[in-house]
């Protein structure tokens, strides 16, 4: 059996048989957390070592500029300090070339804003953990977890999962996003299973895009149950965003 990342699990909400101490439901939740957050200290790793190469080529390319605008100056002021001006002379009756106009394209082609985040999955299908899968379609993700202890219809489980997942398909960028949101901003925004299937949960990355999450429901013996979500990047405040 795995083991079982130490410290004080949350508070069970599950239904236990007579004489059970352990929730099999909590001990699965705490592994997949402790899985999920080693990835994600891998991504912050990754994100850091790009921001120190970055700085490095920048400090090299600067002092190339440096260099090449000293070496400028000393030609500059080496040469005679004369400048020779070229006289065009014309006959008394010519007449100057005509100049044709600049021609103005009146297609102007806009601009794409790009996003400051994406998916860093590949296309197609990919294994997250415990069966847990993500399939990439373009802009589009479908994480699929109808499993029998990740499925729920518990909004306070499902905000964990999302919390847990969601950087492992848009990368650190999300993840500090996530980490500004307080516990219950996700779970807050509507009816898990009437509201937020259709309307979706928006998540604020920088002051104009967002991340969409809508969580996709089945039937169940209970009644319905969170088996997957789709996510993709919008802008902000826009009321369709991608396929449904």
């Amino acid at each position: 059996m795995p083991h079982t990342p130490h410290g004080a699990l949350p508070q069970c909400t599950h239904e236990r048989g007579p004489g059970t101490t352990l929730c099999l439901h909590c001990r699965h939740e705490a592994r997949l957390a402790a899985r999920i957050k080693r990835q994600r200290l891998m991504l912050r790793g990754s994100a850091a070592a790009i921001v120190v190469a970055t700085g490095l080529a920048a400090s090299a390319f600067g002092a190339s500029a440096m260099r090449g605008k000293n070496a400028t100056h000393r030609v500059d002021s080496s040469s005679s300090p004369v400048a020779v001006a070229t006289v065009a002379v014309s006959s008394p009756g010519a007449t100057p070339p005509e100049v044709p106009p600049a021609r103005v394209d009146s297609a102007v082609k806009p601009v794409a804003l790009k996003a400051p985040v994406e998916p860093i999955l590949p296309a197609g299908e990919s294994a997250l953990s415990d069966g847990v899968t993500a399939s990439r379609a373009d802009a589009i993700v479908t994480v699929s977890f109808d499993k029998p202890m990740i499925r729920t219809r518990i909004p306070d489980k499902f905000e964990r999962f999302v919390r847990s997942t969601l950087p492992l398909i848009y990368g650190a960028g999300v993840d500090s996003a996530l980490a500004t949101l307080p516990i219950g901003a996700i779970a807050g925004q509507g009816d898990l299973l009437t509201e937020l299937p259709a309307r979706g949960i928006r998540i604020g990355v920088g002051s104009t895009w967002e991340v969409r999450v809508l969580p996709v429901i089945r039937p169940g013996v209970e009644g319905p149950l969170v088996v997957k979500y789709r996510t993709m990047v919008c802008a902000a405040g826009q009321s369709e965003c991608g396929a449904r």
